[in-house]
């Protein structure tokens, strides 16, 4: 057990004297605030629609919420607690999983909301939004009098 305790002092030890601290300063913030890393996202565009690939890992489908409402796609949800995060015997040196609750906003403007698809498959939710056709404006002769 001791040797257990040196090992864990010396990785904390070698981890704030390595130089590149202040590299790893976003991950340790985003360890404070789950929701920043969660919803890791690929947005593409095209004149017809907007892409999205949303990585969410470990989550049920059953716990997404999906809503587009004045130019704003939101996605909510929350991904239960895991069990072998109780560490009776003290060995775990490291936990980085989290859980509980997250919201994340895009802005999409003149979105078609009727024909919105998502499809949910290994962790990854892909959504297709349309975007609203565009009258064509043919214009109008004005008459000078």
């Amino acid at each position: 057990m001791a040797n257990e305790i040196t090992d864990r002092n010396n990785l904390m030890r070698n981890w704030f004297n390595n130089d590149s601290w202040m590299n790893n300063f976003p991950s340790i913030f985003d360890a404070n605030f789950p929701e920043s890393s969660y919803l890791k996202t690929d947005i593409k565009e095209t004149d017809k629609d907007y892409q999205l690939k949303v990585d969410l890992p470990a989550v049920d489908k059953k716990n997404l919420d999906i809503t587009y409402n004045n130019d704003i796609l939101t996605i909510r949800g929350h991904r239960d607690s895991f069990d072998d995060h109780n560490d009776k015997n003290g060995d775990m040196i490291m936990s980085e999983r989290s859980s509980g609750r997250f919201s994340r906003q895009y802005n999409l403007p003149e979105v078609d909301p009727d024909n919105v698809k998502a499809t949910y498959d290994n962790g990854v939710l892909q959504l297709t939004l349309p975007k609203l056709k565009k009258d064509v404006d043919s214009g109008h002769h004005i008459q000078i009098s």
